[in-house]
């Protein structure tokens, strides 16, 4: 009989390089590596796509966007991405005093009254502090409303 040692290794060719089985096994194992890293960035990507963090409530409906500066705008929810928010028809209130010393708030209409007229506010989530929705009824409604009766 024959010492173990003396018999050919079938994973190897008579020259010593591997055998095709060989390189067959690595490339199994390569594709079922690159098939769970595919699946696992499907999943992330359409994570970002489906929850963008929170949901202030539905579209076309005018909400109270408080950002980090302080500043705030009320607009009409066009758009909610995974990272930004945009609104249209946005208003802000600015605060006046009059010839006599009183105190009082105006309504403003970024695209009726600022130089650039823009009719959409994009706004970065991480700069978002509050969101909240109008009330149909609210007197920041009701001074809206009257705006759009003004003429330009």
């Amino acid at each position: 009989m024959s010492d173990p040692h003396d018999l050919p290794n079938p994973a190897f060719t008579p020259r010593g390089i591997p055998a095709p089985g060989w390189r067959a096994s690595a490339a199994l194992v390569l594709a079922a590596v690159a098939a769970a890293a595919l699946v696992v960035l499907v999943l992330f990507l359409w994570r970002q796509q489906t929850n963008p963090g929170f949901s202030p409530g539905p579209l076309g409906v005018r909400y109270a966007v408080q950002l980090q500066n302080g500043q705030m705008f009320y607009g009409l929810l066009r758009e909610m991405g995974p990272h930004h928010l945009q609104l249209e028809d946005v208003y802000y209130v600015q605060p006046f005093t009059t010839p006599d010393g009183r105190q009082g708030n105006r309504v403003v209409s970024r695209q009726k009254n600022d130089w650039h007229g823009p009719t959409t506010l994009t706004v970065p989530l991480d700069r978002v502090v509050t969101i909240e929705q109008v009330g149909g009824a609210s007197q920041l409604a009701k001074l809206i409303e009257q705006d759009k009766q003004s003429p330009k």
